[in-house]
């Protein structure tokens, strides 16, 4: 794999573009900060130059508060653009590290480590510098949790590979549209988390008296201004009905804060994405499983962007709330706390049932736009083609590198064609390559059952169960040693295998835990028994007397193996996978240079 200079001068002029527009829009926001104190400072000093003479005081009120709300509104506009680009930046930041496979401060999935999965832990998805890190260019939690749990149960998507594959080869042609959907995922971080998603639609309901309060206070207001504009005496009643109506806006001050950071809680995701929603609508797309996602949104002919854009519309409408300038003008002339409560409750009873269906859409999309851009970044763009019939291939590759290994340092090797029964003995000295050509293997046959391009140059899969044993743990919790837990998944292997099940086999090392005569004994029976079953297997070892199962096994398992080299006081490795068993070992040696002996 060579350096990917596309991705990098892509996400390079990203994130210059964003530094250039965060450079401009502070030059904006200052200036509008500046005017926003500007017209309060000019209506507090008209209002002191003028008192007394109610008709230019109210028409000068009236006029800095329409200016004023016309600033605040365009504040939040310019945030809003500041808040994307910095979004924008970050993208760009994260996803080149990605194409540089420098992952140590990007998320890798801490919580989804499970030692005792039937390959996760072995294959390294979860964790520092994981293949979940790689991977994972979500923008939403939904979306972020799709991708591990499709990782480690490939049974969810496997009926779907094909449809996902054509999915992810369009998504990873639209650059702009994973960057963006990446970056509003960013803005939303702040306020939404997965058992946020989770939650039901919360209740946000007024009490009689501030319905009422809703229309009284301010049709009371309006009829006292046109009748000081009249040049009636009024001055008095229009104070009394402003600190009147702000006692009534402080009176549900906590409810309408509970109430707005619940909604804000549960359905600001929704409420954010308005503007994805709305590409996702627009956009022609041609791979069948990106259309049907399209066709779910909606309600009742109306845009799903259009209703989320409202709500999104009412939400930043409650947050002037925090601004107490904005708090007590919009508060004395309108009621704006509760009426806008209530516009939320008429969209929450409306709209909340299509929620659940919208947020999947957007986590569907948002895991098929990470594999997509994990196939731009790392240039992995081979999807495997999928062999459907039950005695067909299990797994078939030519050049298969791993995706975490840098280009200048992978070593590509094949996978000969292999069918249930049919098993590989890999053979080789230590550091040869025997375990990162077994995770490489395993790596690959994963994303390729999750609908993910590989690194190959070619890759043919069937559909079947992956089991590894490459790195088994004790458990002193359970009271459990590491040859017992050894001898648990080989078990569960068995077991599955008895019960009918397809599997891919990858094993290093196994019985470690007991003495050469009786590890020698058990793997050969063990790998005499899975090979009569619908099983393919693919097994490391440095017990060079596996290496006659081929002679008791003919056409069902097969040799191959890494050497080393040893020239003099050198020792070299080519890291390829030769037919054959392994001729020369290499402990000794290396204790030997080492001063151990």
């Amino acid at each position: 794999m060579k350096q990917n200079i596309g991705a990098t001068e892509y996400y390079t002029s990203v994130g210059d573009a964003a530094t250039a527009e965060m450079a401009r829009l502070k030059r904006h926001i200052a200036a509008v900060s500046w005017a926003r104190l500007v017209v309060a400072l000019a209506a507090i000093a008209g209002v002191w130059l003028l008192w007394g003479d109610v008709q230019p005081v109210t028409i000068m009120l009236v006029a800095s508060a329409a200016v004023f709300l016309a600033l605040v509104k365009l504040h939040d506009r310019l945030f809003g653009r500041m808040s994307m680009q910095k979004a924008m930046k970050q993208v760009a930041v994260d996803d080149l590290h990605r194409t540089g496979l420098e992952l140590d401060g990007l998320d890798g999935g801490d919580e989804y480590i499970d030692t005792r999965h039937a390959y996760s832990y072995d294959l390294d998805l979860f964790g520092r510098r994981s293949v979940f890190a790689l991977l994972n260019a979500t923008a939403t939690p939904g979306g972020r949790d799709r991708l591990a749990r499709n990782l480690i149960d490939t049974g969810r998507v496997t009926a779907d590979i094909e449809s996902r594959q054509k999915a992810v080869a369009e998504l990873s042609a639209m650059h702009d549209f994973r960057t963006r959907l990446q970056a509003l995922g960013i803005v939303a971080r702040g306020n939404d988390d997965k058992a946020a998603e989770d939650a039901e639609p919360p209740q946000a309901k007024l009490r009689a008296w501030q319905r009422i309060a809703i229309h009284l206070f301010p049709t009371a207001m309006v009829v006292l201004i046109v009748l000081a504009v009249a040049g009636m005496e009024v001055a008095v009643y229009i104070e009394t009905v402003a600190l009147l109506s702000l006692l009534s806006a402080a009176a549900g001050a906590k409810q309408v804060g509970r109430i707005h950071a619940d909604v804000e809680k549960v359905v600001s995701s929704i409420s954010v994405y308005h503007n994805l929603l709305a590409e996702i609508e627009q956009h022609r797309f041609s791979s069948p499983l990106m259309q049907q996602l399209q066709q779910r949104l909606g309600s009742n002919g109306e845009k799903s962007s259009v209703i989320t854009g409202k709500l999104s519309k009412l939400l930043a409408n409650l947050d002037q709330r925090y601004n107490w300038l904005s708090y007590v003008l919009l508060n004395i002339l309108l009621q704006w706390d509760y009426r806008q409560v209530r516009n939320v409750e008429k969209w929450l009873n409306r709209y909340s049932p299509k929620l659940a269906e919208w947020r999947d859409v957007l986590a569907c999309t948002d895991e098929l736009c990470a594999l997509a851009t994990f196939a731009f970044c790392c240039r992995c763009d081979v999807l495997p083609s999928i062999d459907r019939q039950n005695d067909g291939i299990v797994i078939e590759a030519r050049n298969l590198g791993h995706p975490l290994i840098p280009g200048d340092r992978c070593v590509c090797n094949d996978v000969r064609t292999m069918t249930a029964g049919n098993f590989m003995v890999v053979t080789g000295a230590n550091m040869a390559g025997k375990s990162t050509y077994l995770r490489t293997v395993g790596v690959n046959y994963l994303l390729a059952l999750i609908g993910a391009p590989v690194r190959a140059a070619e890759m043919k899969i069937g559909i079947a169960s992956l089991f590894t044993g490459l790195r088994t743990t004790d458990s002193l919790g359970d009271g459990e040693s590491y040859f017992f837990a050894e001898l648990r998944r080989l078990q569960s292997i068995v077991q599955r295998a008895e019960a009918g099940e397809r599997l891919l086999v990858i094993l290093d090392e196994i019985l470690k835990g007991t003495n050469s005569a009786d590890k020698q004994k058990g793997s050969l029976a063990l790998v005499g028994k899975l090979v009569k079953m619908n099983v393919a297997g693919i097994i490391a070892t440095h017990d060079l007397v596996l290496g006659t199962l081929a002679d008791r096994f003919p056409g069902r398992v097969f040799n191959r193996c890494f050497e080393a080299e040893i020239d003099g006081d050198t020792l070299h490795f080519d890291y390829k996978l030769h037919d054959g068993v392994a001729r020369n070992l290499n402990a000794y040696f290396l204790m030997q240079h080492m001063g151990i002996v």
